[in-house]
């Protein structure tokens, strides 16, 4: 995994800042002192920068800064000895704006989940579609009953219909919406609770019974589920998401298109996920979990709606 960028926060800008000479106001315009500090703070931020960043002549920027400081100190201590003043305390630059961590952005989405009203609707609808509407599509409308119609790529945009007593597949096996409903809200006893029923449930892979591995991956995958497709009340959702930012490698990628970014890493793989803080709302993927507990992964990531509605299906 690539090594998150150095950061500079308040308490190393104000390290910085105390390198810098206070302003002499009598001797020293305090326009050209403030100039002379934005000048070398300015050259303090680009070789922070620069160190993110491959320099064409590493050599030059450390030399720069040094008779920046050098020009400026010498400055401002020969006009205090001149007039037997004091130097007053430095004024320091608002710190930098950082950009939000990947676990930063999961525990935002949580606590807009948490603070969400509890949806309502008669039909559960979900709608997947793969490369930006040109790919494979599914859409789904779920009763409480359980009956479920269903139509997509593969029956030709015919509806089927189908009735289950527990209609979602989740955590290796199907449940029901009660059983969504009554799921737990504090995150660790969450994955616990996942944890425990894959070890406990019938799933099996082409190799046979998953191991330590993949169950953790089929775990993973259940969180994502609760927090993309589906019916979890806004505390399981929120409880999905701060399970999820407790992954040890989930890594921002920053804005793009519906949301942020993100990139987190499994022992199968890379997962990319697209989150709006603002709505709780996964708005692309390039992995998920149909409703037959098949595992499908895409290269141009799937678009998912996922919500409550009166509008039975077309």
């Amino acid at each position: 995994m690539n090594a998150t960028p150095i950061q500079h926060g308040p308490d190393d800008r104000e390290e910085l800042a105390r390198l810098l000479p206070g302003p002499a106001e009598r001797d020293l315009p305090s326009d050209r002192h403030r100039q002379l500090q934005e000048f070398v703070m300015g050259q303090i931020e680009q070789d922070l920068k620069d160190r993110r960043e491959p320099r064409r002549a590493p050599w030059r920027r450390p030399a720069l800064l040094a008779a920046a400081l050098t020009a400026v100190a010498a400055t401002a201590t020969a006009v205090v000895v001149a007039s037997g003043g004091s130097p007053e305390p430095p004024r320091q630059s608002p710190p930098a704006a950082a950009s939000p961590s990947g676990r930063q952005i999961l525990l935002v989405a949580a606590t807009t989940a948490e603070r969400a009203p509890e949806g309502t609707g008669k039909y559960w609808h979900v709608k997947v579609v793969e490369g930006g509407g040109d790919g494979l599509w599914w859409e789904t409308w779920t009763r409480s009953d359980g009956r479920t119609w269903s139509r997509g790529t593969k029956t030709r945009s015919d509806v089927t219909v189908f009735t289950h007593p527990s209609p979602f597949r989740f955590g290796g096996e199907n449940v029901s919406f009660e059983q969504l409903r009554t799921l737990p809200t504090e995150p660790e006893a969450l994955r616990a609770w996942l944890t425990r029923n894959v070890e406990s449930s019938d799933v099996r892979t082409g190799a046979g019974r998953p191991d330590a591995a993949m169950r953790e991956q089929i775990v993973f995958d259940g969180l994502v589920s609760l927090v993309s497709q589906l019916p979890a009340p806004p505390k399981v959702r929120a409880a999905a998401f701060r399970a999820i930012a407790a992954s040890p490698k989930v890594k921002s990628l920053g804005p793009v298109k519906g949301g942020q970014g993100l990139l987190i890493t499994t022992d199968h793989g890379q997962a990319r996920l697209v989150v709006d803080p603002t709505t709780s709302r996964v708005r692309n993927t390039n992995h998920f979990v149909t409703a037959d507990g098949a595992r499908v992964t895409s290269e141009d990531g799937v678009t998912i709606v996922a919500e409550w509605t009166d509008t039975p299906p077309a």
